[in-house]
């Protein structure tokens, strides 16, 4: 179990490593992401950065490392999954794993951000 002060320190770098891909973060994206229409990644990605949707059943040790966003048949992007399943017609993920400084081992101390670097990967959902 993580102290209060650790995770929060964990939650405020992951929600940095989101929100700033490539800045705060290595910013990683699968073949399949990659594939979609320039227009369905673009927003795909906003949803991601902008993501907030954190509850227990998405976020249960409430690091903020893993989330959802869905096209609806509208083609609209967002963060907040619709009730009726047939409503989507695509899923991506992001998760934000930790690593050592040298990208080789996971980090033993999430929480430092001197020791930790953070990789945020994107991908389509049956790619997980």
């Amino acid at each position: 179990m993580r102290s209060p002060e650790h995770l929060d320190a964990i939650r405020r770098l992951n929600d940095a490593a989101r929100s700033n891909p490539g800045t705060a973060s290595i910013a990683n994206v699968t073949r399949g992401f990659q594939s979609l229409p320039d227009a369905d990644r673009f927003a795909a990605l906003a949803a991601v950065v902008g993501f907030s949707q954190f509850d227990g059943a998405n976020d249960p040790y409430g690091e903020h490392d893993f989330g959802a966003v869905y096209r609806l048949a509208t083609g609209k992007w967002t963060q907040e999954r619709p009730s009726e399943e047939k409503a989507i017609t695509q899923t991506v993920f992001w998760k934000v794993d930790y690593y050592d400084n040298t990208l080789t081992y996971g980090s033993e101390v999430p929480w430092d951000e001197r020791q930790t670097k953070r990789v945020l990967t994107v991908m389509l959902a049956n790619e997980y």
